[in-house]
């Protein structure tokens, strides 16, 4: 079977992204078909049936292609084939030098229209695929769930331009050097360092019960020395009058310098250590209860067609994350605002965020996004939030457009990095807005929060917020944040608590954890910008 190609095959953003958007945006009004798998492949299984959203893919083995076999598939070529939709109909377009295209059994010299019922084959004795255009009821986008469609956007749409969308980024990144937005992502993760640290506490206790022993040991063993002390010096000669001075009394301490009992203060290149520098640990255990575990758990989305869904944690291509907040005194809580609008930050110099990049499109172009969240803290309160309830700042946000239009907005890690929202409880936690723009170069400060989730639960009892700690890095605000060295906090401390102590020895809080870069240094929002 030969068919003459109309114009040569080329990849384009409008194909992919523009057409998945329109899936997403106005899904009653577009087609699509479905491919089953006949074979069984790494990436699917045999009888398994995949919806196609947009209007071009590629078939083969690279990465990037949006039907995908493995490389046991040796015929199958990198870039083999493509589909790509003609007006109200779809073509195969064979894209392999090297190796054949058939369809219902004949080669593919260069293009064939596909209709209902056509088997694919990826050169002969190759993995077949059946083409299906759905009919009736399931015959347009609209008919898929709104959850699957988000997933099927993410993974036909978004995948194959993925340096693409990270070169947009990178031309809207203000910090792009910032190694990471402190969001934490997995829950499995979390797992993962629990058990190390529960290895590293058994070593612990195991390296504490061989230094008892030893110890023990030489209680045991203590007499036995004694005795080999007192026949030692029965061995040694004593001295008498002319033995130049010395005395069988032993040693003389005259000429030694006097050496004082240490200061109840500690000294620190010189200098006292100040009153506000040190820690009180009841005081630390007296804010613990106003720091809160922040977990979203539902997504409401509103599409610009005016129809709406849910995306709710635990479904398939849900984007999940957690981090810090904290109760202030007035009944204000307080977080970063990545934390409360994470589509909004979807890139950062680690790279493209696909789901958060999803959410951004569809709030960027006549839908709607709101998140909900639930605050859990360890006295047992838990507090439910939307998106909305929060005060944010979006002056500093960048825009742009996609090659089809498509607006994007991008926020950025600066001190426009907080959110906050009024409640009808207050904690405990007192703040200075003077101090937290006029910080010491050296200033210690102490964080609390829950880094990579550590401590974090729905469960209040088990909520057991972490310590961390970091040093000011310069005097006063840099480019609007402090900036920190010594730093060690991670994520899952997005939003958290910045503290240092006053001269009373009581933590205030001064800053809002927002990002890092390298490995050592941070960006604190400092409190002043809460009013």
């Amino acid at each position: 079977m030969i068919g003459k190609a109309t114009k040569p095959y080329r990849s384009t953003l409008v194909g992919s992204i523009g057409a998945g958007m329109g899936s997403v945006f106005t899904p009653n009004s577009r087609k699509y078909y479905i491919l089953e798998h006949k074979v069984t492949s790494k990436y699917h299984r045999a009888g398994e049936s995949q919806e196609i959203i947009v209007d071009q893919i590629e078939i083969g083995r690279d990465s990037r292609c949006q039907v995908r076999f493995d490389d046991r598939f040796s015929t199958v070529s990198r870039h083999h084939a493509a589909i790509v939709k003609d007006g109200d109909n779809w073509k195969l377009i064979q894209i392999s030098k090297t190796n054949t295209t058939l369809l219902n059994g004949h080669p593919v010299k260069t293009e064939w229209y596909l209709q209902n019922g056509d088997e694919i084959q990826l050169s002969v004795n190759g993995p077949k695929l059946g083409f299906i255009i759905p009919t009736g009821k399931k015959s347009t986008v609209g008919s898929i769930a709104l959850t699957r469609r988000l997933s099927l956007f993410r993974q036909q749409a978004l995948r194959p331009y993925k340096r693409a969308i990270a070169g947009l980024a990178t031309v809207l990144v203000l910090l792009s050097a910032v190694g990471g937005y402190f969001l934490y992502e997995s829950m499995e993760e979390n797992k993962r360092l629990a058990m190390v640290v529960e290895q590293q506490k058994k070593q612990m206790e195991e390296n504490e019960k061989r230094n008892k022993e030893v110890i023990d040991s030489v209680k045991n063993n203590s007499q036995e020395l004694a005795n080999e002390l007192a026949e030692f010096k029965k061995k040694l000669p004593k001295a008498g009058k002319g033995s130049g001075g010395r005395s069988s009394r032993g040693p003389s301490y005259q000429n030694i310098p006097h050496v004082q009992n240490p200061s109840p203060r500690n000294e620190r290149d010189g200098k006292k250590e100040k009153d506000e520098d040190k820690i009180d640990n009841n005081k630390i255990n007296a804010c613990i209860k106003d720091v809160y575990f922040i977990i979203n758990i539902q997504f409401d989305i509103v599409l610009p067609d005016g129809s709406a869904g849910t995306l709710t944690r635990g479904e398939e291509g849900f984007p999940g994350w957690s981090g810090t907040g904290f109760l202030l005194n007035n009944g204000v809580f307080v977080t970063a605002r990545h934390v409360i609008e994470g589509w909004n930050f979807w890139a950062d110099g680690s790279g493209t965020n696909k789901s958060l990049l999803a959410l951004n499109i569809i709030a960027n172009n006549g839908g709607k996004v709101v998140c909900h969240y639930l605050a859990i803290s360890s006295s047992g309160a838990k507090i439910p939030f939307t998106s909305e309830q929060f005060t944010i700042n979006q002056s500093t946000d960048q825009s742009g457009r996609t090659d089809e239009g498509q607006a994007i907005s991008l926020a950025q890690i600066n001190n426009t990095d907080y959110a906050y929202a009024r409640c009808s409880q207050k904690g405990n936690l007192t703040y200075d807005a003077s101090l937290s723009n006029n910080l010491e170069r050296g200033r210690k400060l102490m964080i609390l929060g829950f880094p990579l989730a550590l401590g974090g639960s729905v469960n209040p009892s088990q909520v057991s917020p972490k310590y961390s700690e970091a040093v000011c890095a310069d005097n006063g605000l840099s480019g609007g944040v402090i900036m920190t060295t010594a730093t060690t906090f991670e994520q899952g401390n997005s939003g958290g608590p910045a503290f240092c102590f006053d001269r009373n020895g009581n933590p205030v809080v001064i800053g809002i954890v927002s990002a890092g870069a390298g490995r050592s240094t941070g960006f604190l929002v400092p409190i002043s910008q809460v009013r």
